[in-house]
């Protein structure tokens, strides 16, 4: 098993692969040149506003769709207990003054949320340290289930946690994300296919819905107060 460093130093070692091939024409670094034409974004609404105990909003930063598939089951567990909920990219969510609970998640890359995801916290830092705040993230250091693996994800919330001390998330979910080569653009497809080789990480979907709905079934009892 890899320690958190070994983590870390192995995704900065692709960032900075990328970084020196995109001078050259590459397009991996932005995930809408970088991704497949398929790739989705999913964003929608559910529950009745009128009927809703609570206006929830479930906002994520995304590279090829999987973590906005999480926030999509998230988004349905709390319109099951009665929330209204909206799940928004988050570069396309300009309001919070609606929302009385947010759920806030990320992809991880090179050991941290997106940058654009800790920006959007500490952007609205004044307005989230006002209301309940949930965070999640998706990895593939979660492919293996293990104490170590959780220790290595958890570090990876330090640095929107530092980054915006005033938010105090209410809780924090830790899930397995999936990895589809076919949604990666070439240069990022080939780096990342000897990444993972060297990890033993195979392409798939570990995403664990049953603990994804779970953990958001249990942030219910913050809809009902």
């Amino acid at each position: 098993e890899m320690t958190r460093r070994e983590f870390i130093v192995d995704g900065s070692i692709v960032l900075g692969g990328t970084v020196g091939l995109m001078t050259m024409g590459g397009d991996f670094i932005n995930p809408q040149k970088a991704k497949a034409a398929d790739v989705v974004f999913p964003e929608s609404s559910c529950g009745n506003e009128k009927a809703a105990r609570k206006k929830a909003l479930v906002a994520y930063s995304s590279y090829c769709g999987s973590t906005g598939g999480v926030a999509e089951a998230i988004g349905r567990s709390l319109c099951d207990c009665g929330a209204g909920v909206d799940v928004r990219l988050i570069k396309n969510v300009n309001d919070l003054s609606s929302y009385e609970f947010l759920v806030i998640g990320s992809a991880v890359r090179s050991g941290a949320w997106w940058p654009e995801a800790i920006d959007f916290v500490v952007r609205n830092s004044e307005s989230l340290s006002r209301i309940p705040v949930a965070y999640f993230l998706t990895c593939l250091a979660l492919y293996r289930n293990s104490e170590a693996t959780l220790s290595v994800a958890k570090g990876y919330m330090d640095p929107v946690l530092k980054a915006a001390p005033e938010v105090k998330p209410v809780d924090m979910g830790f899930f397995s994300g999936a990895l589809d080569y076919s949604k990666l653009g070439f240069v990022y497809r080939t780096v990342m296919k000897s990444k993972m080789k060297k990890q033993s990480i195979p392409e798939g979907d570990f995403r664990d819905w049953g603990a994804i709905r779970s953990w958001a079934g249990n942030l219910c009892s913050l809809l009902r107060t």
